[in-house]
């Protein structure tokens, strides 16, 4: 098997590959015989179906299969010992014709889309914004609201208030009688969940063993959302009337934990922190933690719209459209990749400069910082409960996000980001400014409303 690449121009090319008999007839004919031994067929004795044919029914098939997959091999193989930079895969060229019958040998062509080459130096010439967020009074009173709240306790208040749960008793109605075979249910609602503010307002005040009526498909905005409020199922409302007679049953209310020593051990540990002022220093400062990801995230933003502007090469424009549509498994077709070409076009260029980046300046990420990375996100997302993980069990968590290739992927991808970050503020200008987290979401909003 032999393979010559013809380059259109810079950005393009065409793989030539020539494949003859002697290359897949062995293996074919193995995969044949493995065929026959397994074939049963009426008048044949299991095992005993003629060669011939197993060859007139498999023979095309197994052929191209091999084939393909020889190819295939030996064009990554070819990529890879002349260290090609490609975009997407290579695509049969579609206007060979083949008679894979009949023909014995075969000259297939790939074309390929060759990534573009062009300088990437930092400097101080290069100039960004660092965006320290810091949490304001009102972000610091909300996570102290949270944590009490988290920390609370359960009582049974006489009234309906804003934020009860609220056990209801749905019978259906049909006038005054009980409907047969109608909508009957005890169900839990949190009245800060309700969108329908008259079914709302009717419900505030009320007490245990009070009756109302409602339509309760109408207690959100529409039958899914409302099936979602009463947790039931949106196709046993969807199929009931309108008329229902609900029944207050228990109303629940998590009463706020104080903010007193039982609290502090709780949330930090025993004797971690030990006043008041000492709690909210380390509530702001865990806020403001919180927050660094918000000014991590507009620097990436205002970073990848500096470089697209600045680096101005061209793509492989043609091919890249044939890749995408490709790849898509039916999803995308030549017209819907056609009308959103240009934010797939910026997409593709800010992986090539990504990789650049990583490549020039010999960025990794090693396996233990994905593993680290999966632990304290396993841990924030126990800590909003109240809740530390025992070191085995954080260990057994992070080990089963990292088998799921997606997450796994996600974390390489935010690690290699970050390591992008620090590399930018080594190598340029970076400015880095404390900005309140409203001023921040509004320069942030004004920013992307001017795009």
């Amino acid at each position: 098997m032999n393979i010559i690449q013809e380059n259109i121009d810079e950005l393009n090319a065409v793989l030539k590959v020539e494949v003859t008999e002697g290359d897949y007839n062995n293996t074919v004919q193995q995969t044949l015989k493995t065929q026959q031994k397994k074939a049963s067929m009426p008048g044949f004795r299991p095992g005993k179906v003629p060669f011939g044919m197993i060859k007139k029914m498999y023979g095309v098939s197994v052929k191209v299969e091999e084939i393909n997959r020889l190819v295939g091999a030996k064009i990554t193989e070819y990529i890879t010992e002349n260290k090609l930079n490609i975009l997407g895969q290579p695509l049969p060229v579609e206007s060979q014709v083949l008679d894979w019958a009949s023909q014995s040998d075969f000259s297939l062509q790939y074309e390929m889309g060759l990534s573009p080459e062009f300088d990437l130096k930092l400097s101080a010439k290069d100039k960004f914004k660092y965006y320290n967020v810091v949490p304001d009074d009102k972000i610091v009173d909300n996570y102290v609201e949270e944590i009490t709240m988290r920390y609370g306790k359960v009582s049974n208040p006489e009234k309906v208030g804003e934020k009860d749960m609220v056990a209801i008793d749905i019978l259906e109605v049909e006038g005054k009688e009980v409907k047969e075979g109608g909508y009957a249910g005890l169900v839990t609602v949190g009245i800060d969940k309700i969108t329908n503010e008259d079914i709302k307002k009717e419900l505030l005040g009320k007490k245990h063993g009070d009756k109302l009526s409602f339509d309760v498909k109408t207690i959100g905005k529409d039958i899914e959302e409302s099936a979602s409020i009463l947790n039931v199922d949106k196709i046993t409302i969807e199929n009931s009337g309108n008329e229902f007679e609900i029944e207050v049953g228990t109303i629940s209310r998590m009463d706020a934990a104080e903010i007193d020593q039982e609290l502090f051990d709780k949330v930090y540990g025993k004797d971690t922190v030990k006043t008041k002022e000492e709690f909210l220093a380390k509530v702001k400062e865990e806020a403001k933690g919180m927050l660094g990801d918000q000014g991590k995230g507009k620097m990436k933003g205002d970073m990848i719209e500096y470089f697209l502007e600045k680096l101005t090469f061209e793509l492989p424009d043609g091919f890249m459209k044939k890749w995408l549509v490709a790849s898509s498994e039916g999803k995308l077709t030549a017209e819907t990749v056609d009308g959103d070409y240009e934010n797939y076009r910026k997409s593709i260029k800010w992986q090539i400069i990504e990789s650049k980046l990583i490549q020039d300046n010999d960025l990794k990420v090693e396996n233990a910082e994905v593993v680290e990375k999966a632990k304290e996100m396993i841990s924030a997302n126990f800590k909003q409960y109240g809740q530390e993980v025992p070191a085995d069990q954080l260990d057994m968590y992070a080990q089963n996000i990292l088998s799921k290739e997606e997450e796994k992927r996600r974390l390489y991808d935010d690690l290699f980001y970050d390591k992008i970050i620090e590399l930018v503020k080594e190598k340029c200008k970076v400015e880095e400014e404390e900005i309140g987290y409203e001023d921040f979401v509004a320069l942030a909003t004004k920013h992307d409303h001017s795009h």
